[in-house]
């Protein structure tokens, strides 16, 4: 099937899909909201004190790491609650159940009096962040068409960079709104996309591949058969029966060759611990490395531009202005990352991304020796260049490859020890950013020049990539299953290679048989006595 008469067929999967990953626009929402507030002179007045340096309010620095830190803290939370509430419940309920607590939990920042409630807000509201974060990426995976899945999974960035531009917007339109309500009223607008995404989620079928793992006696094949209804082309009933099949073959062969639970360790545990076992613990090492990567390649500079520009010379309303075209330059990127993905696959743009990401913060870096009056301009020049690289490469295309890695039935497993690694990231990113790009008397004022340290981190980090992260475009879930099973160098993956492996396996399979086959019939030929 051609890739535009699968979006024509596939306008039902499409759309269940973006209701899971319009999730994600709620975490780069709110998550972007927390850090360009602190350029928000209304906000700062409120929450922050008198800075004697700068003459103005500015909230202080602990404040600065502490509001995004408890946030990801809440979010690493709800990474690993994650796994045990969609073994349990599904993705669908799972994703319904954490909405509602995020709709609740928003209460807190709107009527906040201080800090500290702040704080508390956003611990709270990080925990269903957490589960979005993986829920979508997972569910987007075992719908999707072989066609559609790195659209579909690369959808889950677009939409954080859709959260982060509408954040980025609303702060610039509320910006000289009279009162508290100028920084309220952003925190409120998230009730009404929550009630969209509500009305979607619950439209939409559970995976298919849920209602098979569940326990037995459940009506499994039955369950998934419904749901796959609502997935498949028109409902076609030899379709369904076909994808059924193909689904129930795939779990079949896995859990054949897959390594056991770890031993001492049952259920749901010894599937999380079985993750670091085997053939299992080299799909798990990709996924946690391509996270970290993408949490450790500068991308945490984005959210704290407005501060960078700031401290490269631009009054704070230049900043934000400056600051809305960074995502709008990530949501261009990911619109190109679909083409360039069809052309070039998953490992060869998150190689090449990185080199040229390293080059770009080199530039960001030598910005800091230009003259003031343009030092800013030209810093937030190579950041556009560089959000846009990392949105046309690394930041969509990392779900993808994360969402392709782990096997079937360790996936929310595997997932979540992959988000979990990206957050644990974010900690010292969120506690070391600030203080780097930071321009009052707490911080250390570098300003561009933080674009060096990240600059040599991409360099790192595409070495490991040329080494260790596979081609994973187009080839299916059981081809990935083949060539994990067989220890297949990274470089050499494709789905011709794991057709020839199968092939060879399946020829073994049936001499094996053949030969047991021969010794039963010689062995009933033998006289009793013999």
């Amino acid at each position: 099937m051609t890739f535009r008469n699968a979006i024509k067929a596939d306008k039902h999967l499409i759309w269940y899909s973006l209701g899971f990953s319009g999730t994600i626009i709620m975490e780069g929402y709110g998550f972007a909201l927390i850090t360009y507030l602190f350029s928000f002179p209304v906000f700062n007045k409120k929450y922050g004190e008198f800075d004697d340096v700068k003459q103005d309010y500015e909230l202080r620095y602990i404040w600065k790491a502490l509001l995004p830190l408890v946030a990801q803290f809440g979010s690493l939370i709800g990474v690993f609650l994650c796994s045990f509430l969609v073994s349990k419940f599904g993705y669908k309920w799972a994703t319904m159940l954490m909405l509602v607590l995020l709709a609740a939990t928003i209460c807190v920042t709107f009527f906040a009096e201080t800090v500290q409630m702040l704080s508390v807000g956003f611990l709270l509201q990080g925990i269903p962040w957490g589960v979005f974060q993986v829920a979508s990426p997972g569910y987007a995976s075992e719908i999707a068409s072989l066609q559609l899945r790195p659209i579909l999974t690369t959808w889950t960035n677009l939409c954080w960079v859709i959260g982060q531009l509408m954040a980025s917007a609303i702060v610039k339109g509320f910006q000289k709104y009279p009162g508290d309500l100028s920084f309220r009223i952003p925190f409120a607008l998230q009730w009404v996309f929550i009630v969209l995404l509500m009305i979607n989620v619950f439209l939409a079928p559970e995976s298919p591949y849920w209602h098979l793992q569940k326990k037995k006696g459940t009506n499994q094949a039955n369950d998934a058969r419904k749901a796959i209804k609502k997935i498949v082309r028109k409902g076609d009933p030899q379709k369904v029966e076909a994808k059924l099949a193909l689904m129930q073959h795939a779990i079949h062969q896995e859990r054949k060759k897959q390594a056991p639970d770890a031993p001492g360790f049952k259920g749901k545990l010894g599937r999380f611990v079985g993750m670091f076992m085997g053939v299992d613990a080299r799909r798990t090492e990709i996924a946690c490395m391509a996270w970290l990567i993408q949490s450790m390649c500068g991308s945490s500079i984005i959210p704290w531009a407005p501060k960078l520009f700031e401290g490269a010379g631009l009054d704070p309303s230049q900043a934000l202005s400056v600051n809305i075209a960074l995502p709008a330059a990530g949501i261009l990127g990911t619109l190109g990352s679909w083409g360039l993905m069809r052309k070039w696959g998953h490992r060869a743009i998150y190689f090449w991304g990185l080199l040229v990401m390293a080059l770009l913060l080199t530039g960001c870096g030598l910005a800091s020796l230009a003259p003031d009056s343009i030092a800013g301009w030209a810093a937030g020049g190579i950041l556009a260049a560089f959000t846009l690289v990392y949105d046309l490469t690394i930041g969509p295309v990392c779900y993808s490859i994360v969402s392709e890695m782990p096997s079937i039935r360790r996936r929310a497993q595997t997932l979540s020890a992959a988000r979990g690694t990206y957050l644990l990231a974010g900690l010292i990113n969120h506690f070391l950013t600030p203080k780097m790009v930071g321009s009052d008397g707490d911080s250390w004022n570098w300003g561009p020049k933080t674009g060096f340290l990240y600059a040599g981190i991409c360099a790192i980090s595409a070495v490991y990539t040329f080494y260790r992260i596979p081609e994973t475009n187009e080839i299916s879930t059981r081809e990935l299953d083949i060539l994990f099973q067989h220890k297949v160098k990274s470089r050499e993956f494709c789905s011709q290679r794991a057709k020839d492996l199968d092939e060879v396996e399946r020829r073994e399979e049936e001499a094996e048989e053949m030969r047991r086959s021969d010794s039963t019939g010689s062995a009933a030929l033998q006289p009793k006595n013999a």
